[in-house]
């Protein structure tokens, strides 16, 4: 539970009724669906942690191995250039959020995923995640679709959230409207690589425009 400190830990997945909403948006994330039985297991690996908003569960310079699957809210993923936090992503629910320099190398993330509104996220530990990918060959065709989906992902954002400012918040909106209606300005400038001031201007000028 590493970097979570300021988190309340719930309970097991498993006693949860919400657990069939957390297999839905999880298996809407994914191409291959795991079997039942698999997605049980996973489950019962799980944790679920609440995360109030601005509160990180992975920092920069820090080593953090946790998987992470978003339920509910929405985090926002950064890196540093120079002293500049710069937003360069989102997770929304069913996202599996994993620091590859940490989880693959020991090495402290070069990332920050921070809450952007109270969220749920659902933690495994790096030693369930890897007695599952060892014992079961559905469950690691799994772990290769979502690394799969994720790198699909960053390349089709970059086709679709291209452009200047102006066409990257409208693609948002189209795309991703609950991230406009749920994340702060500041964010979302961060993310559009523009002062909050420009984007108040752009977000009334498109008002005005319709």
């Amino acid at each position: 539970m590493t970097y979570v400190k300021k988190c309340v830990i719930l309970q097991s997945i498993t006693k949860n009724k919400s657990v069939e909403e957390l297999k839905k948006l999880m298996r809407e994330d994914h191409l291959f669906q795991l079997s039942d039985e698999m997605m049980d297991k996973l489950c019962s690996c799980m944790t679920e942690v609440r995360v109030p908003a601005k509160q990180p569960i992975i920092t920069w310079d820090k080593v953090n191995t946790n998987v992470y699957i978003v339920k509910e809210g929405i985090l926002r993923r950064s890196y540093l250039n120079g002293d500049v936090d710069c937003t360069n992503g989102f997770a929304l629910p069913g996202t599996t959020i994993i620091s590859y320099f940490s989880y693959y190398h020991g090495l402290p993330s070069n990332h920050r995923y921070e809450a952007c509104v109270d969220s749920v996220v659902m933690v495994v530990t790096k030693e369930d995640y890897e007695r599952l990918i060892c014992e079961s060959h559905e469950f690691a065709r799994y772990v290769n679709s979502m690394l799969m989906a994720q790198l699909f992902h960053d390349e089709k954002k970059m086709s679709v959230f291209s452009g200047d400012a102006r066409e990257r918040y409208i693609a948002l909106m189209k795309n991703r409207p609950e991230i406009l209606r749920s994340v702060s300005l500041g964010v979302i400038a961060s993310y559009l690589g523009v002062s909050q001031a420009y984007l108040s201007r752009l977000r009334q000028s498109l008002t005005k425009g319709k």
